[in-house]
């Protein structure tokens, strides 16, 4: 099971350090091309691609942080550190979309031709393509296992790609219609754009991360799997008293509290609950599963007394 985290965290640690290059370069390119045009889609690229490289540079030290696992002070690790710094890329993506949205809202009210971005284009167009790539290739690693920092991070490039892809687009109508007044307004018109896909992926990150850092019970399809796998096991157990589910990082805890008739031998029981929670590691691979086992009432054993089922 260590072998399988570690695996699992070192592919995606590479995915991040591979995307931490990516954004470094992004940052010099788009650098120049602002230095060499006056297009304001080009310079809100450049503020949003510095908290984009802070963004990632901030998820690979957390999650080899995290790697790090449970210690004396932290004895369930330190997965929720996932979900804040999710938060904080959040944060990052709504006050870069901010100052976008204001840049916008000035050009358009006092529109300015755009000149010098054929170098903007270039970059663009060939980030658009490497921004896909990248979030394919996370959302690959998300379907293996969930992780938060993953989720924003593949959110994140999605949202670049997309920027940069509108961004191109524009630039290149600006360019093949220069000469038309309606092209003062396409640049400005292409930044509100991604905006709006911006915020969409800011509001997708901190909802997602809130929930878990306040405990929240994992989503009703993992939910299901849980209650199948005890339907299957039904003989395992005389009684069924909770189920409590949450999320912490990218790892899941199951806790049950099962009831047992008294005449049943503890090695029995022991036998029981082990079959039940190597089923449910199966359907929730790398899951902390915690079952307790309770002895039932005399009144219960007998069936005169039902129990309470708490799911949460």
């Amino acid at each position: 099971m260590t072998n399988g985290y570690a695996v699992m965290g070192n592919s995606r640690e590479r995915s991040l350090a591979i995307a931490l290059g990516f954004c470094m370069m992004d940052v010099l390119l788009i650098g120049g091309a602002a230095f060499l045009s006056n297009s304001l889609s080009i310079l809100s690229d450049l503020v949003k691609e510095i908290g984009d490289t802070t963004a990632v540079l901030a998820a690979l030290l957390t999650l080899r942080a995290v790697r790090a696992g449970p210690t004396h002070r932290f004895a369930y690790g330190i997965g929720k550190l996932e979900n804040l710094v999710s938060i904080s890329i959040g944060v990052l993506m709504l006050a870069a979309a901010i100052g976008i949205a204001i840049h916008a809202f000035d050009r358009i009210s006092d529109p300015e031709a755009v000149e010098g971005t054929e170098f903007g284009l270039l970059v663009f167009g060939v980030y658009s393509v490497i921004g896909y790539t990248i979030a394919a290739r996370q959302f690959r690693e998300l379907r293996k296992e969930y992780s938060p920092i993953m989720a924003s991070q593949a959110r994140l490039w999605m949202s670049k790609a997309t920027f940069d892809a509108l961004m191109a687009t524009a630039l290149g109508l600006t360019l093949l219609f220069q000469d038309e007044t309606f092209s003062l307004y396409l640049d400005p018109c292409a930044a509100l754009i991604g905006v709006v896909f911006m915020l969409h992926s800011a509001y997708a990150i901190t909802a997602a991360s809130v929930g878990d850092l306040l405990d929240a019970a994992l989503e009703e399809s993992l939910q299901f799997e849980i209650l199948r796998c005890l339907a299957l096991h039904f003989d395992d157990y005389d009684e069924l008293y909770r189920i409590r589910t949450r999320r912490s990082g990218s790892r899941i805890y199951v806790e049950l509290a099962l009831g047992y008739a008294p005449e049943r031998p503890m090695a029995a029981v022991s036998d029981h609950t082990e079959r039940i929670r190597v089923a449910l590691v199966e359907v929730l691979p790398g899951a902390d599963i915690t079952i307790s086992a309770a002895a039932l009432s005399r009144a219960q054993s007998i069936g005169l007394v039902g129990s309470e089922f708490k799911m949460a």
